[in-house]
């Protein structure tokens, strides 16, 4: 691991992007203390309180094929969800890529890729909620101190995640797909349970039952089984 700490940076996966097209290699980790211009999935803002959650990036490059980075991101999730578990039991992946804590979101995910001299570069930024307790404006949103009424050293934390993908790193280099998918549908948050759904503008019954090749989501609506894309449904919690 190739660790940088910055005080402040705008963005961190937009820094390791641009690392990336130099010279930096695989497991290079940017952390900034304050992330001004942080930015989530789909065109998402990530809004972050100075020093009091966990926001990095990392780069890892694979022999990946852009139809095989749908189980690349499963893995993503799948680690870091294991990872949360030690501090609650009930940890979740929503769909595609939040991670639930104890039916609260507790960190978000941002991937980019892209292939150069075929490799797959891909810039993983991720950010949870460490000591942050006020979420007001956020009804769904934790935090580790939260969930369990402790401070906790960020920096250790993400050492000791770093190390944990490391060590789960065999799974993604075999390309075990079976595993990975698996594994991920353990992990997705309300699966085969009746949730509530924004469809089109109307809230609508739904079950989530898969997440298909194309990383869509399945549910079953009315006895049928639809698939959708990510912002075509909200699953309502």
């Amino acid at each position: 691991m190739d660790l940088i700490i910055f005080d402040t940076l705008p963005n961190t996966n937009e820094f390791l992007m641009d690392l990336s097209k130099k010279d930096a290699n695989s497991w290079t980790v940017i952390h900034a203390k304050n992330q001004t211009k942080g930015k989530g999935y789909a065109g998402n803002e990530w809004k972050v309180v100075n020093g009091e959650n966990l926001t990095f990036s990392f780069l890892l490059k694979t022999v990946y094929s852009f139809q095989e980075l749908i189980y690349f991101n499963e893995w993503i999730s799948n680690v870091i969800c294991s990872f949360l578990k030690q501090f609650h039991p009930k940890t979740n992946v929503k769909w595609p890529n939040d991670i639930i804590l104890n039916d609260k979101k507790v960190c978000g995910i941002l991937i980019e890729n892209y292939r150069s001299n075929g490799t797959m570069n891909s810039v993983i930024g991720v950010g949870i909620n460490v000591n942050q307790t006020d979420f007001n404006h956020l009804p769904k949103a934790t935090s580790l101190k939260i969930v369990t009424d402790k401070m906790y050293d960020i920096e250790a934390i993400l050492t000791d995640l770093i190390h944990h993908f490391e060590k789960q790193y065999p799974t993604l280099e075999q390309k075990d797909f079976k595993s990975i998918h698996q594994t991920y549908l353990d992990n997705l948050f309300r699966k085969d349970e009746i949730s509530r759904f924004k469809l089109n503008g109307v809230e609508v019954n739904g079950i989530i039952r898969d997440v298909n090749e194309a990383g869509n989501l399945v549910v079953e609506i009315n006895q049928e089984l639809r698939e959708f894309k990510h912002k075509e449904i909200e699953l309502l919690f």
